[in-house]
Formats: C-alpha cells, sequence, structure tokens
C-alpha cells in the first residue's frame, strides 16, 4: 500500500491588499468608485456581478480602508442601531455581502438605511443581481435603495482570470507553469472561489505525494470528462 506525507494544514489565504489587486477594464469602474471613497455624492454603493467575478473582494479592500464590518444576517434580530452603537467605536462602516439574503426583515432595513445616514456611516453592498430586480415589497425601502449609484463588475475575460489564477497561485506560494494555469482554466469553472479551491487542493496533492505540480500531475486530478465540484474532494479522501 503506498503511504503519503501527512501535511501540516497551514492556512493559505488569499492576499487582500490594494496594491496586489489586478486591475482590469472588467473591474475599472468599480474599482475608481471605491478608491474615491469618502468623497461619494450618496452614503451607499451597490456592486453588481456574476457569481465568482470579485464582488466580495473588492468590498472587502474597501473595508480595510474605510473601517467597515462585514454584517451578518444574524444581525437582523437585533436591533440595527446596536450595530452603530457598539462597533468600532461608533465609528464602523458596513458591508452587506450577497444583499437579498437580507430582504427578510426589510423594516429592519428600512431603520438601518435611516440611521445610516443620519449617523453619516457609509455602506457597501454586492449582489448577483441590481436592485430594480430584488424583490421588495417595503416601498420606502424600495425608493430609498433606488437612489443608490449600481456600479456593475463584468465577467472575467481570459486574460484577467490568468493574471489571476497565477497571483492566486503566488499566494499560496506555489510555483506553477503558464501550460498548467492554461489547462486549469480549461477544466474549471470561470469563477475565482472555484479556482482558489482547486489550486488549494492540487497543492496539498503535490505535497502529499512529494510531487512537483506539472501538467502531467494536474491532468491525473483533474480531467475534462469528469471534473465537476466534487471530484477533488472525492480524490482527498
Amino acid at each position: 500500500m503506498r503511504t503519503v506525507q501527512e501535511v501540516f494544514d497551514f492556512s493559505k489565504e488569499e492576499s487582500l491588499d490594494w496594491n496586489d489587486f489586478i486591475e482590469s477594464s472588467e473591474n475599472q469602474e468599480a474599482l475608481a468608485y471605491l478608491m474615491r471613497w469618502p468623497n461619494w455624492n450618496f452614503n451607499g454603493l451597490v456592486l453588481v456581478g456574476e457569481h465568482g467575478v470579485g464582488k466580495t473582494h473588492l468590498a472587502s479592500l474597501w473595508a480595510q480602508s474605510a473601517n467597515a464590518v462585514c454584517v451578518l444576517k444574524s444581525c437582523l434580530n437585533n436591533d440595527p442601531r446596536d450595530l452603530f452603537d457598539y462597533t468600532c467605536d461608533n465609528k464602523c462602516n458596513f458591508v452587506f455581502d450577497n444583499f437579498q439574503d437580507f430582504l427578510a426583515d426589510q423594516h429592519w432595513l428600512f431603520d438601518f438605511y435611516n440611521i445610516a445616514q443620519e449617523k453619516h456611516r457609509f455602506f457597501v453592498i454586492t449582489d448577483v443581481a441590481p436592485p430594480a430586480m430584488w424583490n421588495i415589497s417595503l416601498k420606502d425601502l424600495k425608493s430609498r435603495l433606488s437612489l443608490l449609484p449600481v456600479v456593475r463588475i463584468l465577467s472575467h475575460s481570459d486574460e484577467l482570470l490568468f493574471k489571476v489564477t497565477k497571483k492566486l497561485a503566488k499566494d499560496y506560494d506555489m510555483e506553477i507553469e503558464d501550460n498548467v494555469v492554461e489547462y486549469i482554466l480549461m477544466v474549471c469553472q470561470r469563477d475565482i472561489p472555484e479556482i482558489s479551491r482547486v489550486l488549494k487542493i492540487l497543492d496539498k496533492l503535490a505535497l502529499q505525494q512529494k510531487k512537483n505540480l506539472n501538467l502531467g500531475f494536474v491532468r491525473k486530478y483533474l480531467r475534462p470528462q469528469t471534473f465537476d465540484n466534487s471530484d477533488l474532494n472525492i480524490m482527498m479522501r
């Protein structure tokens, strides 16, 4: 029976820093708007784009600059004023990731919006759909959200995905050749979270087997005719 080397599970995380962010025509408008903060005409912004285009990444970068926290859905169980009274010495701004998850309590959101204006706080909203497509029954909330500027992040081009994959590999201390990157992009789903997941698993497999992450090794585990979201996890068992 073949044995594999045990690998310590050191966390490998993407570097989230403005200097590491890869600017492109797809995200240029959103990046420019966020970097103009706090010189905004409104105290809120809606970032729209398909899953995996980098909305959360950009919102996280803005949060670092704006002393912002990510609002959790569990916050809907408490008075929205608590967010302003008990976070970051009363000076916090906010990020709502996947905003439609919060529409379960529209009165809470309405109160949050009004308090944010009252206290001159800023917030960024991310979602796959623009506000016009959100199922909002509370007219006062709908009218207020309709005032917010909406910036769309476009789907990734081949060139941008290649650059992002190389950047992720560097963040994870992986040595990976261009032909391997091209193969991964040909086989995987075209979104950054999935590419990140695949890179981490391939890296762990290579460390366990003391192999180089070359094209032959990657092809062994990523095969176009069989690959889906679960295959690599099965191989790790």
